[in-house]
């Protein structure tokens, strides 16, 4: 017998039947590859090292939009109790408007502390904004980290980010690092899993 048995006693070919599957598989595979990523639900992207003058270069992003919160992680080459440095977390649900809408920002040294306000483009403006967040740094970790609750943002369905520190410790020569670059953003974070 040349074939195979198949269904109902019909004869396949079994080197057509793998053909035929590989190249739907193929088929599927690339869709998968080629689709372009629209938004995300967690974003992490890793910083090169491009404010080496800096202790408080920023070697990573992370930042996650679940139900309830905003949930934002920056990394740094070293974080210290005694840093002069500053970061602000801009935070756009406005897509079609240029620049942020809002900005958290906070020192990163010892004794600093932070606000949540609304921005116009690219700068804060006087006018917090009275919601729940937090934030602090993590200097044994070398993170500073910002939960901020979703009512911040009318509940926004997504969100991008963008992080500037901003280090004067040598006043002749301010240092300015951003993530991903400057005013550019990240991926839209849409609502996903709790953060």
């Amino acid at each position: 017998m040349g074939g195979a048995v198949g269904v109902q006693g019909a004869t396949l070919d079994p080197m057509r039947s793998r053909t035929a599957l590989t190249v739907g598989a193929t088929i599927a595979l690339a869709a998968l590859v080629a689709a372009p990523a629209a938004h995300a639900e967690v974003y992490s992207i890793d910083d090169p090292a491009d404010a080496s003058a800096s202790l408080t270069d920023i070697t990573g992003l992370e930042a996650d939009y679940g139900n309830a919160k905003l949930l934002v992680k920056v990394r740094f080459a070293e974080l210290m109790r005694s840093s002069a440095a500053g970061v602000s977390v801009f935070i756009d649900t406005d897509p079609d408007a240029k620049g942020a809408e809002y900005v958290l920002s906070s020192g990163l040294g010892d004794g600093t502390d932070y606000v949540l306000t609304e921005a116009k483009g690219w700068h804060a403006i006087d006018e917090r904004v009275s919601c729940d967040y937090h934030a602090r740094p993590k200097w044994g970790n070398d993170v500073f980290r910002a939960v901020i609750s979703r009512e911040c943002f009318d509940d926004a369905t997504s969100v991008r980010v963008s992080v500037k520190m901003g280090d004067r410790a040598d006043g002749s020569h301010p240092v300015v690092d951003w993530a991903p670059k400057r005013h550019r953003w990240s991926l839209p974070i849409v609502s996903g899993l709790p953060a």
